[in-house]
């Protein structure tokens, strides 16, 4: 970086429009909610044995992104973030990741989460070290897009089924230099299977300041009654 780029960084403060939507909103204290039974070495080996399956992605605005999220990517290219900081694999998009990962994780955990078998997405994220995935709000649009012909969603997410839901878990224990922020709390020390619920339009993100590959995975289903 030159002096001059960061000297117009400084001047220029094009964060602040984000700050002022976050701070805004109403503030949420996530608690763990359940905690599922997760074999860690199982889930590291998936993700080598269909590393084609994977995809690659960084901080860069994608074609499903809202006006939000788009301004989002401006911004965060704007204040450095690029492919060599950002980026992560994600698993559940390509060919038959979802389906495997789904058999993975078991009826049992489904049953502890209170989770309907149907309508699930799973995405499993692999954080290398010096990489983060920036302060950001979820939306349904990939989850509405597969299950368009199904699913009846409202503004409240709620379809004919029930509540649809976000929850989050690491696959694999903490190590020092993790977080995953929620709000205003930032998680660390957790066990493999610990979870939370992310509701949407909240602000969050993640990081791995250490030296372990960190693995998450991130779950969209509808709660059971």
């Amino acid at each position: 970086m030159k002096k001059e780029e960061y000297q117009r960084i400084v001047q220029e403060k094009p964060w602040q429009w984000v700050d002022q939507h976050f701070n805004s909103l109403e503030k949420y204290v996530p608690k763990k909610i359940a905690r599922c039974e997760i074999n860690q070495q199982d889930w590291i080996k998936f993700t080598v044995n269909n590393f084609h399956l994977a995809q690659q992605n960084s901080e860069v605005p994608k074609p499903h992104y809202d006006d939000f999220a788009k301004n989002l990517a401006k911004l965060n290219n704007q204040v450095g973030r690029n492919e060599h900081n950002t980026s992560e694999l994600s698993y559940g998009y390509d060919g038959n990741a979802n389906e495997i990962m789904i058999d993975m994780f078991g009826k049992k955990n489904l049953d502890i989460l209170k989770l309907l078998p149907d309508y699930l997405v799973l995405r499993l994220l692999v954080k290398m070290p010096g990489h983060g995935v920036a302060w950001h709000v979820d939306h349904l649009k990939s989850y509405q897009k597969k299950f368009s012909n199904d699913l009846q969603i409202d503004n409240n997410f709620i379809c004919q089924y029930g509540q649809i839901v976000r929850l989050w878990l690491p696959v694999t224990d903490w190590s020092n230099g993790h977080i995953f922020q929620i709000s205003e709390t930032v998680l660390s020390n957790w066990k493999a299977g610990d979870t939370y619920r992310i509701p949407f339009g909240l602000g969050h993100c993640s990081g791995n300041a250490g030296y372990v590959p960190q693995y998450t995975l991130a779950i969209t289903g509808i709660l059971s009654n």
